[in-house]
């Protein structure tokens, strides 16, 4: 039985073994983080359309609330939140957390005209009352519903699609 000569490898196997070792390792990473800065880029885009400057809309209490006789029949339930109107219409988006950089999402609702706000989470029930005719805004981070009488979403905007 003749025996089997090793043949080692030159250097130029060498380095193209290394080379494509270093491609079948970046080229997956690389596609990988390209993927999650474009939905963080995404993410970001959408986290601006949704900023909104205004004054706090008026808070009520239950008691409140029922004393005037408000309603707020139409209800919507959006990642997880409750979010309840009298008129108007509205459009719900889900924001990261963390400037972009989170994978946890909150919901933000903006309203064209509501008149009156209940909005439902886990930790507890908020009631609003921007009045009628009046624009808002509401985000829901870590479960605390925050409310501003102003909207990007407006019925110009809505018409204008």
């Amino acid at each position: 039985m003749q025996r089997v000569r090793r043949r080692r490898l030159t250097a130029g196997q060498k380095v193209v073994f290394g080379l494509a070792a270093a491609i079948a390792v970046g080229l997956p990473g690389w596609l990988i983080t390209q993927s999650y800065l474009g939905k963080r880029e995404a993410a970001l885009f959408l986290a601006s359309e949704a900023v909104v400057d205004g004054p706090p809309c008026p808070s009520l209490t239950e008691a409140q609330f029922d004393a005037q006789g408000l309603k707020a029949p139409k209800a919507t339930f959006y990642e997880g939140v409750g979010f309840a109107r009298q008129f108007g219409h509205m459009e719900c988006r889900a924001l990261r957390y963390g400037a972009g950089w989170g994978t946890r999402v909150y919901p933000v609702c903006q309203f064209t005209s509501p008149k009156t706000l209940v909005i439902t989470t886990p930790k507890g029930v908020w009631r609003f009352e921007p009045g009628p005719g009046q624009p808002a805004t509401v985000g829901v981070p870590n479960g605390q519903a925050k409310c501003v009488m102003a909207s990007n979403f407006t019925i110009k905007a809505l018409t204008a699609r």
